[in-house]
């Protein structure tokens, strides 16, 4: 049987930190074994080189439940794995040392929820849709990879301003966060639904939020209010205008501290495939485990974002290519399955240079993050 070595960690410079993990396959007899589908197509008139991918936890817990609503049961029972996704990991920081702090699931594991769950838990439900992505992954890329492996572990906590819970983007986004829900349209309705679910005028509540428990009780075929049947369509649309004003695409820099460090390393990565320079040539596959506050940045940056909320164990697959006549590179990006066209790009295999084009605006190195990150907060200062 083939080893597959993995590597677990967090890449710690983007809106949400988030766990990637790097697989490689490693077989003394034969280097074929670690190629993706792509490259043993002889039809095709591309070789697929490199496969990165940005995914979506998978269906869990709320993060908080509809205050003054009935609260649905969260019981152990809903989070236990199903043993065909259940293999052997060790959790490491991104040099193999050891587990890193994980503060943002200790902060979770402080809001417990009725039925004894804490908030932000994966479910069985979600493991599952995991295993599906990772089962269609397989399929397309790799003959020997058995499942798809989510480690959510926050990086050793440095000064850093892309920590969205406590560092400054929060800070630089959390007066447009409360100011979301005072725009006009959007304050209305929560007038509306909040007197329809009976929820009192002091409760804190926003439409994202109020989506949040709402798809998580659906996921899981847990009982929801039953006026929110008929809100449902708008609760996903204001959800989505919220998060529209609180990201506020149009502004360059938003989108530079949110999602410009995960554009220059996949970047990167493509660069150093090509170049030969990689540390691992024969690594293959990147992964990198995300959040819909991640998901949603990197496709207004790509610009295909559909106005919809990202559902679970959604993912961007970021395909590099290379033209087996010219030897040009290219890249084909696709959400869900389904291959984009990227504004920008002349094709759905978009030159290299034109898609690095596209993310010019936004890829920022570490050197140039920190000092835009410096810059802001020192425009917070009083």
């Amino acid at each position: 049987m083939r080893n597959l070595w993995t590597k677990a960690g967090v890449f710690g410079s983007v809106s949400m930190a988030f766990g990637s993990m790097l697989w490689s396959q490693k077989n003394p007899d034969s280097d074929q074994a670690s190629s993706p589908s792509g490259e043993t197509d002889p039809s095709s008139s591309y070789e697929l080189k490199l496969v990165q991918v940005l995914f979506r936890h998978g269906a869990r817990t709320p993060l908080k439940s509809i205050p003054d609503v009935m609260e649905a049961q969260w019981v152990p029972t809903l989070l236990e794995p199903p043993a065909h996704t259940q293999i052997n990991y060790e959790v490491t920081d991104l040099n193999g040392g050891p587990r890193p702090p994980a503060p943002v699931e200790d902060s979770y594991r402080k809001n417990i929820l009725s039925g004894g769950s804490f908030s932000g838990q994966l479910t069985t439900v979600g493991m599952q849709q995991l295993y599906e992505l990772g089962k269609r992954l397989r399929t397309r890329y790799l003959r020997s990879m058995y499942a798809l492996l989510i480690l959510a572990v926050p990086a050793k906590r440095k000064r850093n301003c892309a920590y969205i819970h406590n560092g400054l983007l929060k800070i630089l986004a959390s007066h447009r966060w409360a100011e979301s829900s005072t725009l006009p349209d959007i304050a209305a309705d929560l007038q509306s639904i909040q007197s329809a679910l009976g929820i009192a005028a002091h409760q804190h509540i926003d439409f994202i939020l109020i989506r949040d428990d709402m798809v998580a009780r659906e996921t899981h075929g847990l009982p929801c209010p039953s006026v929110l049947d008929t809100w449902r369509t708008k609760v996903e649309q204001r959800a989505v205008d919220m998060i529209c004003h609180v990201y506020e695409p149009s502004k360059r820099e938003n989108l530079q501290l949110c999602v410009g460090p995960l554009m220059h390393t996949m970047l990167a990565n493509i660069e150093g495939k090509l170049q030969g320079t990689s540390s691992e040539p024969k690594r293959k596959l990147f992964l990198y485990s995300a959040h819909d506050t991640t998901l949603i940045p990197c496709l207004m940056a790509l610009g295909i974002f559909d106005m919809k909320w990202p559902p679970y164990a959604a993912d961007i697959t970021v395909e590099l290519h290379q033209h087996r006549q010219t030897n040009k590179p290219f890249v084909k990006v696709s959400y869900i399955d389904q291959d984009q066209l990227i504004p920008g790009c002349s094709g759905v295999y978009c030159p290299l240079d034109e898609f690095k084009q596209v993310l010019s605006s936004y890829s920022l190195s570490s050197d140039l993050y920190q000092s835009l990150c410096n810059s802001k907060e020192d425009s917070t200062k009083p």
